[in-house]
């Protein structure tokens, strides 16, 4: 819950990751590709946050929605897309899930503790193979990108974004 008087800027999508890291990038190419196809709308921010970690807080405290995108290990087949809201943050975290447990963890227990919890938030992403350094993506989790992306557009869809005329015959 927002604290009186402060009024929710719409909706953020934060792309997390190491890009130098092979797959830990895949949250920020992620972002960059959904800049890509989405219409420019004043109530949308794409923040490619890295591993910008506590830094990322504000456009959290900002946000009535929010998306967080990163590369997330749940032990599945590299590539395979996750989604995890609601409920399934403390179970996930708790079990030491993400490649960013530490931040990521940080980040989202100061904004509960801090009243900058968004009213909806869910994290996107997808199971990587590799966080060898390299600045490519392995061959799996390059294929598992546009799932990605079409993954976090839905969503959007479904909180109201605009969405070119490709995107929303497609759905």
């Amino acid at each position: 819950m927002k604290p009186a008087g402060m009024r929710p800027a719409g909706t953020v999508v934060i792309g997390l990751g190491n890009v130098v890291c092979s797959d830990d990038g895949v949250g920020v190419q992620a972002v960059a590709r959904l800049r890509e196809r989405l219409v420019s709308q004043p109530d949308l921010t794409l923040v490619e946050g890295g591993t910008a970690g506590m830094l990322l807080l504000p456009h959290l405290a900002d946000a009535e929605r929010a998306i967080i995108v990163d590369a997330i290990d749940i032990g599945a087949e590299p590539g395979t897309l996750v989604r995890l809201g609601g409920d399934q943050f403390a179970s996930a975290f708790s079990a030491g899930t993400t490649v960013h447990d530490v931040g990521l963890r940080d980040l989202l227990g100061a904004a509960r503790l801090s009243g900058a919890w968004p009213e909806q938030l869910v994290l996107h992403g997808v199971q990587p193979g590799s966080t060898a350094l390299g600045t490519d993506l392995t061959p799996t989790v390059a294929a598992a990108l546009d799932g990605l992306v079409d993954s976090v557009a839905g969503e959007l869809a479904a909180w109201g974004a605009a969405l070119p005329q490709a995107e929303a015959a497609a759905r």
